[in-house]
């Protein structure tokens, strides 16, 4: 939202917010457009990956019997194919008949590695490495995920991208600040969420400016606000859990039962399909496997109705045994778990169906318009202004004429 001539009676305080506005706007709007347009790509991650490698997320011809053991065949021929290597997790596919995901545990911080296997027929289908900044089929949607998610940084890109949210949160408010209509009035309001017809060219992009954050002000607070909690999630835990009930780790954790003896510990598909009768009708998505922090499997599961389509978040922790140590049920959390399972639903638009898909992927591209927009009449009104002007109005603001 940034104008022209300046008002003579501004307060300190505001024209000190529009300064924040412009320069904050204007040193990382490229950052910020380039987070838009990451996020309206990935809002169909699922159908590009597909598209792109179809010899993974299609289903696969079937070899006779579907197998009673998908999880433990899984896992068998990754292990031949990559020379004995640790497994973390076992993702089943989107689509039925299609590939099983093993994720290679990480030797390091490093791009973690994807094992594609077709367990009907036994066949090692490949693999990538996810996070691996490449621009082939098999890399491209993984590598625009971690630049949306970490700037193809790690953890650390995902604090800076965190932290480059807050910053836009920031000027999404300092913004409105400078495009808040004075004198407060219906009218006045009326010409704020317009465009004026027939104006100069200044005047058409600043109204432009000015409208589009308005109206589109819920949404940039949706997906800064989102955004800043998947980057921080124990801090936004935290936050929500002083006003509305959470639970400990976002799991309800229950008495450890006594061990039963090692040679009737059951298999990773008893596991799931343990997991899975806890829920008629529910999936499982996903089992991450034990490690060196974690002795205990976790499953996670889709319950119809979750707001997370994709693999859902109802979840049982159990030990090798069987025996469950925690649960999470999405569909009946507390108040504060709910809302928390809302928030990365909502930041990719999965929890609002097709048409709202639709809405995001057209919405990731103001960031850059309003960067665009408000650039060039910075630009226009530096080239345009004599520079002792420029120094006795630097931080002032008004409306373009």
């Amino acid at each position: 939202m940034t104008g022209g001539v300046a008002k003579p009676r501004s307060r300190p305080a505001r024209r000190l917010l529009v300064w924040l506005h412009r320069w904050v706007a204007l040193g990382l709007g490229a950052w910020f457009t380039l987070l838009g347009l990451s996020g309206a790509t990935l809002v169909w991650h699922d159908e590009l990956d597909a598209w792109l490698n179809p010899v993974w997320f299609e289903p696969l011809p079937p070899c006779g019997v579907a197998s009673p053991r998908p999880i433990g065949k899984a896992l068998e021929v990754f292990s031949h194919a990559s020379g004995g290597a640790r497994a973390a997790m076992v993702t089943a596919p989107a689509s039925p008949g299609a590939a099983y995901i093993v994720w290679e545990r990480p030797a390091n911080a490093g791009a973690r590695r994807q094992h594609f296997v077709d367990v009907g027929c036994g066949r090692y289908l490949g693999a990538r490495d996810w996070g691996a900044a490449r621009a082939d089929a098999a890399h491209i949607v993984p590598a625009v995920y971690e630049l949306h998610r970490a700037l193809l940084a790690g953890e650390t890109g995902h604090v800076v991208v965190g932290i480059g949210g807050l910053m836009l949160l920031g000027v999404a408010v300092t913004g409105v600040v400078a495009a808040w209509p004075r004198p407060f009035s219906r009218q006045a309001w009326a010409r704020a969420l317009s465009v004026k017809r027939g104006a100069t060219t200044p005047r058409l992009f600043y109204d432009l400016h000015r409208a589009a954050g308005l109206w589109l002000m819920p949404f940039l607070l949706l997906m800064t606000l989102t955004g800043a909690y998947l980057c921080f999630p124990q801090q936004g835990r935290a936050l929500v859990g002083t006003l509305l009930p959470t639970l400990d780790g976002g799991l309800q954790w229950v008495p450890r039962l006594a061990p039963r003896t090692a040679q009737d510990a059951p298999s990773p598909d008893a596991l799931a399909s343990a997991a899975q009768s806890m829920w008629p009708g529910a999936q499982w998505t996903r089992i991450q496997l034990p490690d060196a922090r974690r002795p205990d499997y976790e499953v996670r599961l889709l319950q119809q109705g979750e707001p997370r389509k994709d693999t859902g978040d109802t979840r049982v922790r159990l030990t090798a045994q069987a025996q469950v140590v925690a649960v999470r049920d999405a569909l009946n959390a507390p108040t504060g778990e709910a809302l928390l399972g809302w928030l990365f639903p909502l930041h990719s638009a999965e929890a609002l169906g097709f048409a709202g898909r639709i809405a995001w992927t057209g919405f990731g591209i103001v960031p850059g318009l309003l960067f665009a927009a408000g650039a060039w009449l910075w630009w226009r009104r530096q080239s345009h202004q004599p520079a002792a002007v420029r120094r006795t109005t630097g931080i002032t603001e008004g409306a373009c004429r």
